[in-house]
Parts: C-alpha cells; structure tokens; sequence
C-alpha cells in the first residue's frame, strides 16, 4: 500500500504536543508497546505494519489483534513506515490511538481503602516522566496526578519510557495540583511530599492506607503551594557525596518502602 501523503504528515504532526491535543490523538511504537495497547482498553484509530513483523514470533497474532481494534490496518513498506515512524529505526509496527480524558476527581476515592496515588508536580524531562509511570506500574499504584506544569505523557518519549505502564495505570493529566491537594486531603488522603530537606527519612515513616506521594521538579523540588498541603515532608537518606537523586530513581525507593511499611 502507498500512504497518502495527507495521512502521512498527521501521523508525523503527531511529534509535536499542539497537534497531539488538536487531533486528540498520539502515537504508539514498537512491537510491545502495540501488544500492550491492544490489550488495553484505549481505542486505536488506526495501525500500520511490515511484512517482516510477520515474521517475528507472535507478529501474525500481534496484527489480527490490530484488526479486532480497528478497521484501519495497512501493510506498508520499510522505508514508509520509516517515514512516519518518531524513531531512528521503525520497530515494524506503530499504532495512532486516541487520547483518554480522565478527570482528576475519578483517581481519588471517598471510601477507607487502601490506596495509593503519586502526583508528579512540574517533572519537565520526558525520560524521567516515564520512568515514574513504569516504576508506578511495577509497584501497583492506583493512579496517577500530572500537574499542568509538568512535560505532556504522551510525548512519545514519555510513551517510550512507560514501557506499557501508561496502559496499565489511571493518570490524570494537565492537573492543578493544588486543588486536587485540597480535595485529596478532604477525602482524608495523607499527603507526603518528598524532600531533599524532609522531616523525616523514608525509612521510618509508617503510611497511611491512603497514601498520596508527590513528586517535585528535578532541579526545584515540589512547589511552595503544593508543599503546604502535604502531612509530611519526607527524605531519602543520603550515603555519599551526590548532591541530589534523579526523580525517577527517588520514586522507585519512596514506593519500595510504602509497600514494605
């Protein structure tokens, strides 16, 4: 099949965050991460492949499953694939879905459950963004706050670095942090920021069964106003001589230690 040229320059457009929210739309590649969207329960517009996916193991399933989701489902050659592809080498599938509204109000809850909800307040790297996301799908969180301050989730670089978590976690974007603090401490949620400068270390802190964790800016930390409505300022402990800890890496310990408390 020859791609028309319109359909073509959408899918590219789709690199960029203003056509991203036009179209409502993003884009999706690499042979799990399309396994995994087809798995999901977001819709796909519209995918497209190489005849040597359907070569690789499970690649004739991974394409029948493309057409359970969506009546546009083409083959296309390496080289046009290519062309629309966001990565230096086309991975032999990419997906166009469509994004999913999810309000911040839906990520909380008004009953005593345990639950466990971590908000990311002006995280500006893309790479770090989806290594939260992926960290916050291993350890079973319950959803996900992005302030509107933060880098969009799905920039395909976030996609990317989610490794499937942005299809396994609830994540409310472009958030106004704190507002949702206020309600989240109205629903009787403890709000723990974490703080280079903390009150307390990770270490010794017992969590609540609703647990909202926030994480702040690589170089800035959390912001004054979203700091104010947290219950507790909490630190990781610092061994060596490194003057700070990268975000994602942060989240990966804050978490552990929830789980364990």
């Amino acid at each position: 099949m020859v791609l028309a040229r319109k359909r073509a320059q959408f899918i590219r457009s789709l690199a960029q965050k203003k056509f991203r929210d036009r179209h409502n739309c993003f884009l999706v590649e690499g042979v799990r991460l399309v396994r995994e969207a087809v798995a999901s329960d977001f819709e796909i517009v519209e995918a497209y492949y190489t005849e040597a996916l359907l070569q690789q193991e499970g690649g004739a399933a991974l394409v029948r499953g493309l057409e359970r989701k969506t009546r546009c489902v083409e083959n296309l050659n390496p080289r046009q694939l290519q062309s629309i592809s966001n990565t230096v080498s086309a991975q032999g599938v990419l997906a166009v879905l469509n994004k999913r509204d999810v309000p911040a109000g839906s990520i909380l809850i008004e009953d005593d459950r345990p639950h466990v909800v971590v908000a990311c307040d002006a995280i500006s790297d893309p790479g770090n963004l989806g290594s939260i996301v992926r960290t916050c799908d291993w350890f079973a969180v319950d959803g996900m706050l992005i302030s509107d301050s933060s880098v969009e989730f799905t920039s395909p670089k976030v996609v990317r670095g989610t490794m499937g978590g942005i299809f396994h976690v609830p994540i409310a974007a472009e958030v106004d942090l704190r507002t949702v603090l206020q309600e989240a401490n109205r629903l009787q949620y403890t709000v723990y920021v974490s703080d280079l400068w903390g009150d307390v270390d990770a270490d010794a802190v017992h969590y609540a069964k609703k647990a909202l964790v926030v994480l702040g800016n690589e170089a800035r930390g959390v912001s004054d106003a979203v700091r104010s409505q947290a219950a507790l300022r909490i630190c990781l402990p610092r061994y060596g001589m490194a003057e700070s800890l990268n975000v994602g890496v942060a989240c990966g310990i804050l978490l552990s230690t929830l789980r364990r408390s």
